[in-house]
C-alpha cells in the first residue's frame, strides 16, 4: 500500500496493527508501525509529523534493541534534518550513527545507504577528500555483495560522476554517468506497474543528465550540454514528485469510490422491494458523483503539471542565459589570446631586430673599440629573449596546474645573497644600494621549494632595481610564527623608486599589466608580477602592496617552511671540488646542429678539455665502442637515431660512463624520459656556463670516486 502511495489504506492498516502491538507490549513491532506512519507523513510532505513519529519509532527500536531498525531510522532522520540549513549538521550525525550501527551488525545493505548520503553531502560542499573516502567504502561493499539492487549502483555511479566532474577528470566522469544512465534506463524499461520504482529511477536519471550537462559545459561543448539539459528536464517531469501528486489524487478518489460502492450495496439491501427505477436513479447519481470526483482529480493533476512545466521552461531559459554567458567568456578568452600574441610578438621582434642588426655590424668588421659594445648589446638581447620565453612557459605551466611544490633543503641567506649577486649589473646600472635584513631567530637552513622562492624574489627585486634610480632596495625576512618545526616567514621587498599609481595597483598582478611613464621608458612583457602572484597562491598565501606614486613601493607576502637539518657540504662529499679545467677530460659532443657543436666545443676547450663530435646517435655508438671518453653530452632530437634510443644501446655495453642530455626541450617534459633510459642528468639550452660545468663535474666525480 505504502509503495503505491495509497496512504489512507496504509495508515488504516498501521492503526489496526498499532492497537494489537500496544495490547501485547510489543516494542519491536511498535517501532516498525511508527516508522510506517512516519514514512506516510514524510511522503505526504508533512515533515513535522514525520519527525515526531520517527523519534517515537526510535524509542521503541532502542527499547527492543532492534539494531537494524535503529540504523534505518537514523538514516531516515538524516534525510529529514538535512533538508533544513539549521539542522543540516544534525542530519550528518544521524547518517554517521546509521552507518556505525549497520557496521556493528555487519549489515552491508544498510551500511551503503548512509554512506551514499554522506558522500552526496560532502561532494556538494567541495570536500573531495572526505567524498572519496565514503565512495571508496561503498565501492568495496558493493563489490563484496551480489544482492545489491540497481538503485544503489545507480546512485553510486551518479556520485562518482559528480566527483570526477568536480576534480576536472571529465573522461572518468562520463564513464560513471553513462553507467548510471544505463542502470536507470534498464530498470525503467523492465519494471511493470510499479510507478514508485519507476519514479525513483526517473529522478536518478534526471540527476545523471544534469551531471552530463555540466561535464560538457565545463569543456565548452555547449551544443551537447543543451541536449542533456533538455533530457534532464524531461526526466524531472516524470520523477517521484509528479507521480506522487497524481497517485495521491487517485488514491483519494479510489478511497471515496469504495465508500460509495458500499453505500450502494446497503441501499440495495434496505430497499430491495423498492421500485427499480428509484434504485437505478440513485446508482446514476452516485456514479455521476464518482465521475465528477475523477474528473476533478485529473483537472487538479493537469493544473499542477502545467505549473511544473512552466517552472521547467523558466529554468531552461535561465540555463540558456548561462550558456550565453559562457559563450561570452569564451570570446573574452579569445580576445586575451589575441592580446597575448600581439604583446609577445612585439617583445620577440624587438630583441630579434637587435640580434640580427648587431650580427650584421660585427660581420662588417667595425672598429675594434665598437666590438665589445656590440657584443654586450647582443648578449643583452639574447638574455632578454630567454627571459621572455621562460616567463611565458612558466605562466602556462602554472595556469595548467603543472607546477607542484617540492621540498628540498636550502640555505635562506645564501639563496637571497645569490639572487642579489646575480642582479648586480642591474644594481650598478641604476646606481642602487641593496640592504638584506634576515631575522636572527630564523634558522636559515629550511625545507621547502627554493626554486619557486627564487622566482618570486628575482621578479620582485628585479622590478625594484628597474624602477629605482640612485636609491635603495630593502629585502627583509621576519619570523612571525614558529610552532614545532614550522616557520611562518614574512617577506618584504621595498624600494624608494617611482611608485605605483593608486589606479594601477588593482591590476598590476594581471597578465601583461605594466606601469609606464609618459616616455615609455620601462620595457617588459608585464608577466613578472602575474607569475609572482600565482606562485604565492600555490603556497596558499597572498601578496600585498603598499605604494605611493613618487615615494616607492613595498611588496609583502607570508610563506611557511619547515626546519631542516643542516646538511654536510655536498661538494666535498661528492668530490665536486675538483678544479674545473685542471684535469684534461675527454668529452663526446653528440649534436646534429653545426652551430651548437661549435658553441659547446669552444666553451669546453677554453677550460682545457678535449672534445670529439658525433652528428647523431648512430655515430656516437660507433665512436664509444672504439674510443674512451669521460662523459657524453647527448642531444635528444637528431636524425637517424635520437639521443634516447642511442642511450639505451650504449647502456648495453657501457653502464658506468656519465651521459648528460643537452637539449632545448623543456626540462619537465624530458627529465623522466632521460633518466628512465639511463641518462645521468639534464642540461637545458641555453644554459649558465658556471652551472654547465658544475653539472659536468658532479657527474664525472661520481664515477671517478666510486
Amino acid at each position: 500500500m505504502l509503495e503505491e502511495y495509497k496512504y489512507e489504506d496504509a495508515l488504516e492498516k498501521a492503526q489496526i496493527a498499532y492497537k494489537s502491538a500496544k495490547f501485547n507490549n510489543d516494542d519491536k513491532n511498535l517501532g516498525k508501525i511508527y516508522r510506517v506512519m512516519a514514512k506516510i507523513y514524510e511522503l505526504n510532505r508533512q515533515e513535522a509529523k514525520a519527525l515526531k513519529f520517527y523519534r517515537r519509532a526510535l524509542i521503541y527500536a532502542s527499547n527492543s534493541k532492534t539494531r537494524y531498525l535503529q540504523s534505518k531510522l537514523y538514516n531516515s532522520l538524516g534525510n529529514l534534518y538535512i533538508k533544513t540549513d539549521s539542522t543540516l549538521y544534525n542530519g550528518i550525525e544521524q547518517y554517521k550513527k546509521a552507518y556505525d550501527i549497520a557496521r556493528s551488525i555487519k549489515d552491508t545493505i544498510k551500511m551503503i545507504k548512509p554512506l551514499l548520503n554522506l558522500a552526496d553531502y560532502y561532494i556538494n560542499i567541495d570536500d573531495y577528500e572526505t567524498t572519496d573516502e565514503y565512495l571508496t567504502k561503498v565501492r568495496v561493499l558493493i563489490g563484496k555483495n551480489d544482492n545489491i539492487s540497481n538503485i544503489e549502483k545507480t546512485k553510486l555511479s551518479n556520485l562518482l560522476g559528480k566527483y570526477f566532474l568536480r576534480v576536472r577528470r571529465y573522461k572518468r566522469a562520463n564513464e560513471h554517468i553513462d553507467n548510471s544512465i544505463s542502470y536507470a534506463s534498464d530498470e525503467i524499461e523492465n519494471t511493470d506497474n510499479n510507478e514508485r520504482v519507476i519514479s525513483i529511477y526517473h529522478k536518478e536519471l534526471a540527476t545523471s543528465y544534469k551531471t552530463k550537462y555540466r561535464v560538457y559545459k565545463a569543456q565548452k561543448e555547449f551544443e551537447s550540454a543543451n541536449i542533456y539539459l533538455e533530457k534532464h528536464y524531461e526526466s524531472i517531469s516524470k520523477s517521484e514528485d509528479l507521480v506522487k501528486q497524481i497517485e495521491l489524487q487517485r488514491a483519494t478518489v479510489e478511497f471515496e469510490v469504495d465508500q460509495m460502492e458500499e453505500e450502494v450495496e446497503q441501499a440495495k439491501e434496505v430497499k430491495a422491494k423498492s421500485d427499480s427505477k428509484e434504485i437505478i436513479w440513485q446508482i446514476t447519481i452516485i456514479l455521476g458523483i464518482v465521475l465528477i470526483l475523477i474528473s476533478l482529480a485529473f483537472l487538479i493533476s493537469s493544473y499542477r503539471n502545467n505549473l511544473q512545466k512552466k517552472k521547467l521552461n523558466n529554468d531552461l531559459i535561465e540555463k540558456n542565459k548561462e550558456l550565453v554567458n559562457a559563450k561570452e567568456t569564451a570570446e573574452q578568452v579569445s580576445t586575451l589570446k589575441s592580446q597575448f600574441i600581439s604583446t609577445v610578438s612585439h617583445e620577440l621582434r624587438t630583441p630579434l631586430y637587435g640580434v640580427i642588426g648587431l650580427t650584421s655590424l660585427l660581420m662588417e668588421n667595425p672598429e675594434e673599440k665598437k666590438k665589445n659594445e656590440y657584443l654586450e648589446s647582443l648578449k643583452f638581447s639574447g638574455d632578454y629573449l630567454l627571459a621572455l620565453i621562460n616567463d611565458v612557459l612558466q605562466l602556462s605551466k602554472i595556469e595548467t596546474n603543472e607546477v607542484k611544490l617540492e621540498k628540498v633543503s636550502f640555505d635562506l641567506r645564501s639563496l637571497i645573497e645569490g639572487i642579489v649577486n646575480s642582479l648586480r649589473s642591474k644594481q650598478k646600472k641604476n646606481n642602487n644600494k641593496v640592504h638584506i635584513d634576515i631575522d636572527q631567530n630564523i634558522r636559515t637552513t629550511l625545507l621547502g621549494d627554493s626554486v619557486r622562492l627564487s622566482q618570486i624574489l628575482i621578479n620582485l627585486i628585479g622590478n625594484a632595481l628597474k624602477f629605482t634610480k640612485n636609491g635603495n632596495i630593502w629585502i627583509k625576512v621576519k619570523s612571525i610564527d614558529y610552532q614545532g618545526d614550522n616557520y611562518k616567514l614574512q617577506f618584504s621587498v621595498k624600494d624608494d623608486g617611482i611608485g605605483i599609481p593608486k589606479g594601477k595597483q588593482a591590476t598590476i598582478f594581471e597578465n601583461f599589466a605594466q606601469v609606464k611613464n609618459q616616455n615609455q621608458e620601462y620595457e617588459g612583457t608585464g608577466l613578472g608580477l602575474a607569475i609572482v602572484k600565482k606562485l604565492i597562491q600555490l603556497h596558499n598565501s597572498e601578496i600585498l602592496i603598499n605604494s605611493t606614486e613618487g615615494a616607492g613601493s613595498e611588496f609583502i607576502f607570508d610563506l611557511c617552511y619547515e626546519k631542516a637539518v643542516k646538511e654536510e657540504n655536498i661538494a666535498s662529499s661528492t668530490h665536486e671540488n675538483i678544479s674545473i679545467g685542471t684535469t684534461n677530460f675527454n668529452i663526446l659532443i653528440v649534436d646534429d646542429n653545426k652551430i651548437n657543436q661549435i658553441v659547446t666545443q669552444n666553451i669546453l676547450k677554453k677550460k682545457g678539455y678535449t672534445c670529439d663530435l658525433a652528428n647523431n646517435g648512430m655515430d656516437a655508438i660507433e665512436m664509444l665502442k672504439n674510443q674512451s671518453f669521460d662523459l657524453v653530452l647527448m642531444d635528444i632530437n637528431m636524425p637517424e637515431m635520437n639521443g634516447l634510443d642511442a642511450t639505451k644501446v650504449i647502456r648495453t655495453f657501457n653502464t658506468h660512463m656519465p651521459i648528460i642530455a643537452l637539449t632545448a626541450v623543456e626540462e619537465g617534459e624530458i627529465r623522466d624520459q632521460a633518466l628512465s633510459v639511463g641518462m645521468n642528468d639534464v642540461i637545458i639550452k641555453p644554459y649558465d656556463t658556471q652551472q654547465f660545468f658544475q653539472t659536468i663535474m658532479k657527474n664525472i666525480s661520481k664515477v671517478k670516486y666510486i
